[in-house]
């Protein structure tokens, strides 16, 4: 009895070392797992987080040379444009100084080519003047003149309007200054006063005209006159 008593107390005494060996190996098992573990986690958590920044740093230069290449061919478009500008504006002003200039020569040769009509309708005039007051042999030499000079200007597009007697009156190149007693039709053309002149389709002056009348009208005339000397 106190055998068996005894080889249970052994047992309890063995018991009690055992128990703390296989808890403290238990534990010593756990702890070196569970720190393996814990080191391979964070290692793998580590090389993903490496990655990812590896990965952020590639983009990050990739779009930070991108931009720096946009950013050189913005800066060269830019200043392309800004050469196109200055130039296109060097072109205004080059042609706002031709069309000035080219206005002032237009403006010159407009003052010289009237000038000149004035000069030749001048010429015509005392040409005319001299044909109806010269000796017949000094109107013979007037008239070659004045045919060689209407045929240079005639070159030039310039006519004279010189009307016939019993042409009709045409208003647009004709004006009637006086009238008087005719055997031709009434209002057509009795002589001409002095001639018209025109370049084309301007008209530099109209030729000056007498125009018949006719016999009512000088009978009207006639009448009023006498009115009084009846009164």
């Amino acid at each position: 009895m106190n055998s068996k008593k005894n080889n249970n107390k052994n047992f309890q005494n063995l018991d009690e070392p055992l128990r703390q060996s296989i808890n403290e190996a238990l534990h010593k098992f756990l702890d070196e797992n569970l720190k393996k573990h814990i080191e391979n986690s964070l290692e793998e958590t580590m090389n993903k987080y490496i990655e990812e920044q590896k990965k952020l740093q590639r983009a990050y230069y990739t779009n930070t040379n991108a931009i720096l290449d946009n950013s050189s061919a913005i800066k060269e478009l830019y200043d392309k444009l800004e050469q196109t500008l200055g130039e296109l504006d060097d072109f205004r002003n080059s042609v706002e100084k031709m069309l000035m200039e080219q206005r002032q020569k237009n403006g010159e040769l407009q003052r010289k080519i009237h000038h000149w009509e004035q000069a030749t309708t001048e010429f015509f005039r005392l040409l005319e003047r001299a044909v109806d007051y010269e000796t017949d042999e000094n109107r013979r030499l007037i008239n070659r003149i004045l045919d060689g000079f209407a045929h240079t200007v005639m070159d030039l597009g310039m006519e004279r309007i010189i009307p016939q007697a019993d042409e009709s009156l045409n208003e647009s190149f004709h004006e009637a200054v006086d009238e008087e007693e005719s055997d031709i039709i009434p209002g057509n053309i009795v002589r001409c006063v002095s001639w018209g002149y025109r370049i084309g389709d301007k008209l530099l002056e109209k030729a000056k005209v007498v125009v018949a009348k006719s016999p009512a009208q000088a009978t009207k005339v006639d009448a009023n006159l006498t009115l009084p000397a009846n009164e």
